[in-house]
């Protein structure tokens, strides 16, 4: 019985083996990518900051801005991005499609990313 275990924790280990170094490959396979991550995560911090002395500047000050993102594999990008903050909370539908607009005046990469914003 142990001999039988070990054949089958020895495959499983070489099955892990085989997984991560095919996952290495495959992320350093394409530089043009890497590149294109480096590129963005520069504008979304960008973006974020913006929008934060944005918001400050309307008096949303110390609001919670959380901006998560879904990559597809052709490229494109899918932002979300949520605001929390009390008044914004107690602001009228006309108030928060204001808001909203004025935000995607602020976006980047609009022929490749999608934003959607939860207020």
């Amino acid at each position: 019985m142990s001999g039988r275990r070990f054949g089958i924790a020895t495959i499983l280990l070489i099955l892990i083996i085989i997984f991560c170094v095919k996952g290495t490959v495959m992320s350093k396979g394409n530089p043009q990518r890497a590149q294109e991550n480096i590129y963005y995560l520069g504008l979304e911090k960008e973006y974020v900051a913006n929008m934060k002395a944005y918001l400050q500047e309307q008096g949303f000050a110390d609001c919670g801005v959380m901006m998560t993102r879904v990559t597809y594999e052709d490229g494109s990008r899918e932002y979300k991005i949520q605001i929390h903050h009390r008044r914004i909370e107690g602001m009228s539908v006309a108030d928060k499609l204001f808001l909203r607009e004025a935000l995607t005046q602020k976006e980047f990469g609009r022929d490749a990313c999608v934003f959607q914003y939860d207020l």
